[in-house]
């Protein structure tokens, strides 16, 4: 690949993070933390959270509905996120280094993470943790 192959490499894989991180940023059921180089972090908010944001209580049921979230994911394997913890907030975590990763790929992990998380939401519902 030499030098300028691997700048390629890893300047398309800050530029997928950056879509990554718009389209989160984009989408009513998620909201946009941090990007950098290639991360970007984000979580998921249902609706019926989304105006308590910020409340201790809503933000360790969102913490928790992450967490529950990002296991759910890993464990289907459609897509793989891990997670950060950044300022008492759990987060989704998507690094992406892959050069196999492409624009399609980037675009679907919003809709496959509110897919998942709705799920998530409402098993977590369903046990009385809402």
């Amino acid at each position: 690949a030499g030098r300028a192959g691997y700048e390629r490499m890893i300047s398309d894989d800050c530029r997928l993070a950056e879509r990554l991180f718009r389209e989160a940023e984009a989408h009513p059921e998620l909201e946009a933390h941090s990007l950098g180089l290639s991360i970007a972090t984000f979580r998921y908010v249902p609706d019926e959270l989304r105006a308590g944001v910020g409340e201790p209580e809503v933000e360790a049921a969102l913490n928790d509905l992450n967490r529950a979230l990002q296991a759910r994911l890993e464990g289907a394997g459609e897509v793989f996120v891990s997670n950060a913890v950044v300022d008492g907030r759990y987060l989704l975590r998507a690094c992406i280094v892959n050069f196999r990763t492409d624009l399609h790929d980037v675009c679907a992990i919003p809709h496959i993470v509110a897919r998942e998380g709705r799920e998530a939401s409402a098993a977590s519902a369903s046990r009385g943790f809402s």
